[in-house]
């Protein structure tokens, strides 16, 4: 019975790994750009379009990326099958930020940020995503406010 209970935790093990996502950026002039996040997924090679989409655990809703500057921060932490992905999305909620010493809510008519760069999430290991927003081309403004849509600047997987 031992040897049987053994063996199912190895296949556990080597059948899931480890996905990190993390986020990166700091706008100029901003003292203060909070960015709340509703979801995360990634959606798996093998699998149908709709039914390959693997909702992730948020570690942070919301993050303000002044205070991040150029460090990175997780924003999901799961345990995701093992195999190849070939789409991230993640979806922005709001933002609010300050600027001028005016905090503002800025519009977001479409969250949906999606990457089509294909990664691999090794049985037992972890692959890491780091997403590098290009806050100067995200937020515009236009004659009813600030508008939010969420830009890359660079996608680094390790």
């Amino acid at each position: 019975m031992l040897l049987i209970l053994a063996g199912m935790a190895v296949w556990t093990t080597l059948s899931t790994g480890t996905l990190v996502v993390q986020v990166r950026d700091s706008p100029e002039a901003w003292s203060r750009l909070d960015v709340t996040f509703a979801q995360v997924a990634v959606h798996r090679a093998e699998a149908g379009n709709e039914s390959g989409w693997v909702n992730m655990t948020l570690t942070q809703r919301t993050i303000d990326f002044i205070e991040l500057g150029n460090l990175t921060k997780v924003l999901a932490l799961d345990r995701v099958p093992a195999g190849r992905y070939t789409q991230l999305r993640i979806i922005v909620s709001s933002v609010v930020g300050t600027t001028g010493g005016m905090t503002t809510s800025l519009q977001v008519p479409d969250g949906i940020l999606k990457t089509a760069r294909p990664f691999d999430v090794p049985g037992g290991g972890t692959a890491t995503v780091t997403l590098d927003f290009d806050l100067a081309h995200s937020i515009h403004a236009d004659a009813d406010g600030w508008i939010f849509t969420p830009v890359l600047g660079a996608l680094i997987i390790t």
